[in-house]
């Protein structure tokens, strides 16, 4: 069954990729409005300010983060739209002594995106679980079209976390998640 289920994806990703081959491909970077932070210290407004710099990292260090690698061909990274979901958003729940997550509804989600490209595919991670604990960070990698928002691949990945500092401590994770999966 696992084989078969397998096989199924690498189909799906491989005909989702050459029907995107002549389509622009836009990162918009990590949506963490729906993350969770299971057991640290820090405050909401730490971790606001470290969402916000993890996003600015994507820009700032391009080679460390390159999306490309990622998806196989060259992407364009468009980090505004997320900024100022992530800067407007309410984590009034952020935090949690509870390391389970409840999934929100992805389609719902990217449509409410306010991003200035109208064609293309689009590409974003959103935030799931953030688990000082385990060193771990999980993620949910959407590829979605543009146009009609419809959701192209959804697949959960996660990375290990570590590093100086609360922002690069959790950016590791997303490093460690662009250099180590392909969707091709």
């Amino acid at each position: 069954m696992k084989r078969l289920l397998f096989m199924l994806m690498c189909i799906f990703s491989i005909s989702m990729l050459s029907a995107q081959n002549n389509e622009k491909i836009y990162v918009y970077g990590v949506d963490y409005s729906f993350a969770k932070v299971y057991a640290a210290d820090e405050s909401v407004e730490q971790f606001a300010k470290a969402f916000e710099g993890i996003n600015m990292l994507i820009i700032t260090e391009p080679e460390k983060y390159d999306f490309s690698r990622v998806v196989g061909k060259r992407v364009d990274v468009v980090i505004e739209p997320m900024l100022k979901v992530v800067t407007s958003a309410d984590y009034a729940n952020l935090k949690s002594l509870n390391s389970t997550y409840e999934e929100p509804d992805y389609s719902e989600i990217v449509k409410n995106y306010n991003i200035p490209q109208t064609e293309g595919v689009g590409l974003v991670f959103i935030a799931k679980v953030l688990n000082k604990p385990m060193a771990q960070a999980s993620y949910e990698l959407i590829t979605f079209d543009i146009s009609t928002r419809e959701i192209l691949l959804k697949e959960e990945v996660s990375g290990n976390v570590g590093g100086f500092g609360l922002r690069n401590y959790w950016a590791r994770s997303l490093y460690n998640v662009v250099n180590e999966f392909r969707l091709y």
